[in-house]
């Protein structure tokens, strides 16, 4: 069917002014870091617990920055010979949380709400943006490269909502919309195709099944890898500062729970993330039975993408066995995150094979 110009046109102004919507919500969340005086309050009692320990599962759930003014203030996490933090600490976080109202799972304060307002706002423009561009074409609007970046940086900022929400994850406001509106910046100005029909081998309706359970798949693995990131980061943090040693980035932690609480959300979005890749994999190979008469053929996106499989099976197995995890998992959780990566990118843009029409023509 012919191109709706009109609407691909408003889909490209929606996407735009997304990234602008998205720019200020940084420019919030950042302004947040620096001018709140509020402090992550994340449980002193398991901060030096490794995660999935009995410790950690007795911690408030996921607690973050900036979900009320009214919260118990921060206690110095002071430690004995061990490591572990003093009965003092554990007492000085008891007696500050006693008498307290359960925090609010909404933002307080001028900079965190106008932030996620701003998020929330342009992840409904982004919605449309996505919907007006498949209305223009006729077809589910993923059948190339700037299609699909712009389908899963969407559910990236979904997830990063659900979670602000769910587990009041707001401080992950900044780092997630970061690549998000990298990523959204490269594909307006150097992978922007124009609204066309699909090629005929994408022609079929297991593209709405296989390329969404993907797209819904790498939102959550990115989420997952920006927290992991931070945990890292985080943990070399407080061991320097452990070991009597400076940290630059030491101020930018107080904003942030303990960096066993990011372990631990960054594990659950590759759970909720793992089983979707999984049935993304199988569609795709069902799809390739109907379309090339093999159900697998070591395609090069066939291939990384069971090479992504498998490295985050290891990673999961990692987070099961006790001396692989934290910094251990959280290296081959990066690990699987680049192998993600290059297929989304490499694979479509440096390597031929039969997926190659999903590149940037």
């Amino acid at each position: 069917m012919p191109v709706n110009t009109t609407l691909a046109d408003t889909s490209n102004g929606l996407l735009l002014s997304t990234v602008i919507l998205y720019a200020l919500a940084m420019l919030c969340y950042a302004s947040d870091f620096a001018f709140a005086r509020h402090r992550v309050l994340a449980g002193v009692a398991g901060a030096a617990a490794p995660a999935g320990s009995p410790e950690l599962a007795a911690m408030p759930e996921l607690v973050t920055a900036g979900v009320g003014r009214h919260s118990a203030p921060p206690v110095k996490r002071t430690a004995g010979a061990s490591g572990a933090p003093s009965a003092g600490a554990a007492a000085g976080l008891a007696a500050g949380s006693a008498g307290e109202a359960p925090a609010s799972r909404w933002p307080s304060g001028f900079w965190l709400r106008l932030g996620f307002g701003l998020t929330c706002t342009g992840v409904v423009l982004h919605l449309a943006a996505i919907l007006t561009r498949g209305l223009s074409e006729g077809r589910v609007p993923w059948g190339n490269m700037y299609e699909f970046i712009g389908a899963f940086t969407c559910m990236a900022v979904l997830v990063l909502i659900a979670a602000s929400v769910w587990y009041r994850a707001y401080y992950m406001g900044l780092f997630v919309l970061l690549p998000v509106v990298f990523a959204l910046g490269i594909d307006l100005t150097v992978i922007y195709t124009p609204a066309g029909s699909l090629v005929p081998a994408l022609q079929s309706y297991w593209i709405a099944i296989h390329v969404t359970a993907m797209i819904v798949a790498i939102g959550l693995f990115i989420f997952g890898a920006v927290v992991t990131t931070l945990y890292l980061l985080a943990d070399r943090s407080q061991r320097r500062l452990a070991a009597g040693q400076s940290s630059w980035s030491a101020g930018i932690w107080e904003h942030l729970p303990v960096p066993a609480i990011l372990d631990r959300l960054s594990y659950r979005s590759v759970l909720f993330g793992f089983p979707v890749w999984t049935f993304g994999v199988m569609a795709g190979a069902i799809w390739a039975d109907h379309a090339w008469g093999r159900y697998w053929g070591w395609d090069p996106k066939e291939t990384w993408s069971f090479i992504t499989w498998v490295v985050y099976a290891m990673f999961l197995h990692a987070r099961a066995t006790a001396g692989w995890r934290g910094r251990r998992a959280g290296w081959i959780h990066l690990a699987a995150f680049g192998c993600l990566m290059f297929n989304v990118i490499g694979v479509n843009l440096w390597i031929t094979g039969l997926h190659s029409y999903a590149g940037m023509s």
